[in-house]
């Protein structure tokens, strides 16, 4: 990172305007906004038993599920990225092997018998992952952060590293890891591996967090930046939105991208969350949608993103195939090639640029 990069970087980690008084977080910028609770109800129990996503599925729309190439994965690229299953990653760089948000439990809810269940298998188990490094948290929502996948990656690897942002650490170590380091937004982290000295920045994202009706925003939401020993660039935006579509008359977009591009920019590959947005005028202000992870990537100066956060749980208002099929639209619209932002089967393993 150049001097002036580094200012920057210092320039915006001073800005604390993310945190309350109380201890909870919040969403510093204009662009946030969020519905009354009220239309989130009506949501549910008028508009949820005619998603367009059930359709969808039954006309088998769904993303295919591959087996992993394993050849690819013990031979990986200098950066790569395995997509395991909505925003779940196996992301493979300069040698090391880090686990983003996984997921593989049938249900991303707090009880495996209700809750939005799977309509695509996961491609594997923990136990046929290779051996993994460091493992990533974005956020505590249940289908980021899910209990019975982490004990089973503890079980598997009890001295592993992990990475979160503040206020989850309770979580992690009530899950039996030691070895947890939480941040706030541009705190970076040196992690130090046989093959190579990598650094972990926790990077900015819009979003929110809960795992129960009293803990809202009480811990941090993030993307993040890896950089490797060859200073390779991967960013995972986690979960995120851009522009909200309730109450933003002046269409305020979230800095936050700009600022990760210019301190961290570019990007060698990238993880982009497109899906999960539908209805807009409600999650707007929590995820972004295919247009808007366009801009996200134009924003990081990403060379080649992967679309993610799609294809796995039913959790909003859209046809499941909805989401490739706007972003392949938009960028075109835009002028980028087809290759520059991609989706993939579930199980697939794809390298940057």
């Amino acid at each position: 990172m150049t001097q002036s990069n580094e200012q920057l970087r210092q320039q915006y980690a001073a800005d604390k305007s993310h945190h309350l008084p109380n201890g909870r977080f919040q969403n510093p910028w204009p662009s946030f906004t969020n519905p009354p609770f009220t239309k989130f109800v009506k949501h549910m129990f008028t508009e949820y038993s005619s998603n367009p996503g059930w359709e969808s599925i039954k006309e088998g729309r769904a993303p295919q599920v591959v087996s992993l190439d394993y050849n690819r994965i013990a031979a990986p690229a200098d950066v790569q990225l395995t997509w395991l299953g909505h925003a779940s990653l196996l992301v493979q760089i300069d040698g090391a092997n880090v686990l983003f948000d996984p997921v593989f439990s049938m249900r991303c809810s707090p009880s495996q018998w209700i809750g939005p269940k799977r309509y695509t298998r996961a491609p594997c188990t923990v136990a046929e992952l290779p051996h993994i490094d460091v493992l990533v948290l974005s956020h505590n929502h249940y289908d980021h952060l899910d209990w019975n996948t982490l004990k089973q990656v503890h079980a598997r690897f009890p001295d592993i590293k992990v990475l979160a942002p503040l206020g989850n650490q309770p979580i992690l170590s009530s899950l039996g890891f030691t070895d947890v380091t939480v941040a706030d937004w541009w705190d970076e982290m040196r992690v130090d591996l046989p093959v190579g000295g990598f650094t972990f920045a926790c990077t900015p994202a819009q979003h929110m967090t809960a795992r129960g009706l009293f803990d809202r925003m009480a811990t941090l939401w993030s993307s993040w930046v890896v950089i490797g020993p060859s200073s390779r660039r991967f960013f995972f935006s986690g979960d995120t939105a851009y522009s909200a579509l309730y109450n933003n008359k002046d269409k305020h977009e979230c800095p936050a991208f700009t600022q990760i591009g210019n301190v961290y920019g570019p990007m060698d590959l990238s993880a982009i969350a497109i899906g999960a947005y539908g209805p807009e005028s409600l999650f707007g202000g929590m995820h972004a949608n295919p247009e808007q992870a366009v801009r996200i990537h134009e924003d990081v100066k990403s060379r080649k993103s992967v679309g993610v956060h799609w294809g796995t749980f039913v959790l909003t208002s859209e046809a499941v195939d909805e989401p490739p099929k706007r972003l392949a639209v938009e960028m075109a619209a835009r002028g980028h090639p087809s290759n520059e932002f991609v989706v993939l089967d579930i199980g697939q393993t794809t390298q940057g640029l």
